[in-house]
């Protein structure tokens, strides 16, 4: 039973990151770093080539080493040419960054536990595209981890809040502020499990925008009072930072907080009050409720109906007081808190033992969530693996099997062609579609463009909002099909599409008078290509991260 159970759910968060199990009361619980804080920072600091530090020591140093210190590295994944990081004339790239805070998280882990972490289910926002999951179990991967799954962030916080093991069907609107990142899932859960219906979100605002808030406000009445700005100063900069989020903390449990800064020679004493900040940060507050009210309009496009039953507020900087009674203004529904900065972790944990359960199904040709294959062979796999449980144990897992984690495509995906002279994109899966999601092009959708012409290009292309105009969207993958001569203008080009559940793409193309194809690949250029992941793996393999 030992295996079914070392598993392990991985919080890899912007600013704080977590690591969960299920213990041996069966319950999903975080495991206390090296200091006994259920969190640790996402910091990376580079002490020499050899050694790096993961964790409040990283965060710490950013001080007084700015230019050793990477934080906040979940921004980029997928998104390699937008980050640039050198240390002694080498450049790491956002998921190595990301495998030392992986690799620091289990060494940390494994001081607690005493024992090998492996296997583990690392959570990333539903809103993240194809390269930004594919980035996360490559840092997994280089990290020395088996990455049995990547989960969405909402569905392992709607496992944590236990929905699994609910009888009432509900539609629950999960509203995600976490350091770095919004998001805002849809998810229905039902006698079929538990599957996303829509999201939305924007990678790019959290917690840290918050904080930034308050630094340059902070910044300005120190300058107003000294004449001389501290942000122009990095380590300042730094030292002002780490100020800022205590002030932003102190302030969702006190209504004022003094506030001390000493910077060339000058000290000034600021008092910020919880009125002053949340004026400052109204509007990011704004772009949240904006993108849930937009998540809601496509809930209601989707399945003619936007009714909520239940709001769970979860990440960390949903604790602040501003975003609960906002939330609950707005919708009318009483938010629930639930355990903001430890549930995805523990959702992810109870994910991982799911994950080991369908592989031992899948082992023995059964398949959990459609039920179709050997149930018997399957049953007496899953008994002889929980034989030295309680009964209470056992209810828990058989609890587990089939209960599905459906999830939605992000983005619109479609192919570059021509209509009437003008460049277009025709869309193959539209944003909020369920996936895995098959699409085999209408007769008549697609053809040649000229007579007797040589090749087809063909362009997929993704689109990051609702635009379809080709210079709002981004080229992530072409083919080309070869043609013999003779081939008329408006000759049927069959397209042949799969999004397949763990968010990997695949596309085909035919001509089909010719029955010429190819395989379109699909070329992330914002990730590593396999040859530099092991590379990679192999370099931090003999790092130290702790």
């Amino acid at each position: 039973m030992a295996d079914l159970t070392r598993v392990f759910g991985i919080d890899l968060g912007t600013t704080y990151s977590a690591v969960a199990h299920i213990d041996e009361f069966d319950r999903p619980t975080v495991v206390p770093n090296d200091i006994n804080e259920p969190t640790t920072p996402s910091a990376v600091y580079f002490e020499n080539e050899d050694n790096v530090v993961v964790g409040i020591e990283a965060k710490n140093m950013a001080e007084i080493e700015p230019e050793n210190v990477v934080q906040f590295v979940k921004r980029f994944m997928g998104r390699r040419d937008e980050f640039l990081f050198e240390h002694e004339e080498r450049q790491y790239e956002p998921e190595e960054i990301s495998a030392i805070v992986l690799k620091g998280l289990a060494e940390k882990a494994q001081q607690t536990l005493d024992d090998e972490i492996t296997d583990v289910v690392i959570t990333v926002p539903a809103y993240f595209d194809e390269a930004q999951r594919v980035a996360t179990r490559n840092a997994g991967t280089m990290a020395g981890l088996n990455v049995l799954d990547i989960v969405n962030e909402p569905i392992a916080a709607a496992f944590s809040y236990g929905v699994q093991n609910k009888e009432v069907d509900e539609t629950i609107l999960v509203y995600d502020l976490g350091g770095g990142t919004f998001d805002v899932s849809v998810i229905r859960v039902d006698q079929d499990g538990v599957r996303i219906l829509v999201t939305g979100g924007n990678h790019e605002l959290g917690g840290k925008d918050w904080d930034d808030r308050v630094i340059n406000w902070l910044a300005t009445a120190f300058e107003e009072e000294n004449g001389v700005n501290p942000l122009t100063d990095p380590h300042a900069h730094q030292e002002l930072r780490m100020k800022a989020e205590a002030v932003k903390k102190r302030l969702s449990q006190k209504m004022k907080d003094p506030f001390t800064f000493s910077f060339a020679g000058n000290h000034s004493r600021i008092e910020v009050t919880r009125e002053k900040f949340e004026e400052i940060s109204a509007d990011l507050l704004d772009q949240t409720i904006q993108v849930t009210r937009e998540t809601l309009a496509e809930l209601k496009e989707k399945v003619g109906d936007d009714s909520i039953d239940r709001i769970l507020l979860v990440g960390g900087s949903s604790l602040m007081p501003m975003v609960k009674e906002r939330i609950d203004a707005e919708f009318e529904i009483e938010s629930q808190i639930h355990d903001p900065a430890e549930c995805v972790a523990k959702g992810a944990a109870v994910w991982a033992v799911k994950a080991r359960i369908d592989n031992l199904a899948e082992s023995v040709g059964y398949d959990t969530s459609t039920g179709e294959g050997d149930q018997e062979a399957f049953n007496e796999a899953l008994e002889s693996e929980m034989d030295d449980l309680s009964v209470r144990d056992r209810e828990f897992y058989l609890g587990l099997p089939g209960k599905t984690g459906g999830n939605v495509s992000s983005h619109t995906y479609g192919l570059l062609a021509w209509d009437q002279g003008m460049e277009i994109v025709v869309p193959l899966i539209n944003r909020n579609t369920e996936i895995p999601y098959q699409h085999e092009s209408p007769p008549g959708q697609f053809g040649t463009a000229e007579d007797n012409q040589s090749t087809i290009e063909i362009v997929m292309m993704e689109a990051d909002g609702d635009s379809l105009d080709p210079d709002d969207c981004k080229e992530i993958g072409r083919g080309t099909v070869e043609l013999p001569p003779g081939i008329p203008r408006g000759s049927e080009v069959e397209i042949r599409f799969n999004y397949a559940s763990d968010g990997t793409m695949t596309l085909s193309a035919r001509e089909v008078s010719s029955n010429s194809e190819c395989e379109v690949k699909i070329v992330r250029t914002g990730i590593m290509d396999p040859d530099q992941v092991k590379a990679a793996g192999n370099r931090l393999s003999v790092m130290v991260a702790g």
